[in-house]
Parts: C-alpha cells; structure tokens; sequence
C-alpha cells in the first residue's frame, strides 16, 4: 500500500511539473517583455490619448487585433510602454488598475523578461499611446 502511495505522488509530481512546461501563451497570446537595456528604464511613461470620440482603446492578450479584447482604456489612463512589434502598430503595455499603482517596471531590468505583475499588461494599437517620458 505504501508503495502504491509514493507511486501516485510521484505520478502527479510529474504530470504537475510536465505541465509547468507547456507553453504559458497559446492562442496568439504574446507576453509583454521587459528588456534589459543597461542603465536606461525598462518602459517609458505613456497615456492612452485621442481615442475615437466616446470609446475606448481596446487591451489585447498579444500583438495582433485579430485577438478577443481583455481590456479596454479610456482617454487619460496612464500606462507603461514595454514592448512593441517590429512595424510599430502596436505596443506592449503595463497599466495598474489603481491610479498611480506601482507596476514595478520603472528602473532597468538585468536580463530580458517576460512581465508577470503586479499589474495588468497588453497590447494595444500604438497610434492610441502618446509617450510622456522616457
């Protein structure tokens, strides 16, 4: 019986760790990375400006529009730039859900990352995000 025991805990330690493997982002999904660019800040200050009159910038899981929106923000919400795709039509960003959250992404980074939190992160389309500093 003991050794059945020790067989199904090994069992499930393995299918627990196997699974801890997979890839975190399917679907399209892109994580929002942090670069480690020596002394200079990891992301730059930014807020989302001159959406379309009465609505909302859309928050997508990765750089593509083609992806189901997770989040929308309206004019005025500040965010962090992080990331961006090579053509500039979107960007990765960082945006506490509380205004002035600390989303830890203002210092350098020592290697590249993907970010995991505090805060919220996406993707939007870059014409939508005015660069404040940085």
């Amino acid at each position: 019986m003991m050794k059945q025991l020790v067989l199904g805990v090994t069992l499930v330690a393995t299918a627990s760790s196997t699974a801890l493997a997979q890839p975190q982002y399917t679907g399209g999904n892109r994580p929002v990375t942090l670069y480690a660019k020596g002394d200079v800040d990891t992301c730059s200050f930014a807020v989302i400006s001159d959406p379309e009159p009465d609505s909302a910038v859309m928050v997508f899981p990765g750089d593509s529009t083609e992806l189901d929106a997770v989040d929308y923000l309206a004019d005025g919400k500040q965010v962090w730039i992080c990331d961006g795709t090579e053509d500039g039509d979107m960007v990765g960003i960082v945006y506490s859900d509380e205004q002035g959250g600390d989303c830890e992404v203002s210092s350098p980074v020592d290697e590249d990352r993907d970010y995991v939190g505090p805060c919220s992160w996406g993707w939007v389309v870059s014409r939508w995000v005015q660069v404040e500093a940085g």
